[in-house]
């Protein structure tokens, strides 16, 4: 998802229709969400909805995927290189925040990797990856019972203290507030 948006805003056409074969697949999602949005609410309906909401997205990013992939050279080499830095960052977000890990494994200057990345998208690269962190932190504590300690622990924090300091900064409220609201 992060790759779609990211590369929704280097497109300069506001929309465009593809056809990729995957619409019946897609519609098939669609229905099959409708038709729980209609049934009664029971304890398990709204577990259901999520599932199917997130196959839906993931079949949607698959069909992109598969597209973008596809216009490969009409991207250019810029956008080639950010949508590698991408791909780098949703793999090793929980190990390496650092610009010179992502640089390295690209093959280029830490300096550069950032100019490219501010140009490509308008954030840093360690910006790109405090907001996956932070995307999985926000999931991690609405759908989980995990501690602040163990996800703290699953992002390589030194401490919870560290974690919590770190996700106040980005939200405004702390680890164990947001779980509560």
């Amino acid at each position: 998802m992060v790759s779609m948006y990211l590369y929704m805003q280097l497109r300069t056409e506001p929309c465009y229709v593809w056809n990729t074969g995957d619409e019946e697949e897609v519609l098939k999602y669609m229905s099959l969400l409708d038709n729980t949005l209609q049934m009664q609410d029971n304890t398990f309906n709204h577990y259901e909805q999520k599932i199917l909401l997130l196959g839906l997205t993931y079949r949607i990013c698959s069909v992109y995927n598969r597209k973008l992939m596809n216009l490969k050279t009409t991207v250019g080499h810029k956008h080639e290189i950010f949508m590698h830095l991408i791909q780098l960052i949703e793999k090793y977000y929980t190990e390496q925040r650092g610009v010179e890990f992502y640089a390295d494994k690209l093959c280029l200057s830490p300096k550069y990797l950032s100019a490219l990345s501010k140009s490509v998208c308008g954030f840093t690269v360690q910006e790109l990856v405090f907001k996956s962190i932070l995307r999985k932190s926000i999931s991690l504590l609405k759908n989980t019972q995990k501690s602040v300690q163990e996800i703290s622990n699953y992002f390589n924090f030194p401490n919870a203290s560290s974690f919590g300091t770190f996700f106040k900064k980005q939200t405004g409220v702390s680890p164990r507030q947001y779980r509560e609201k």
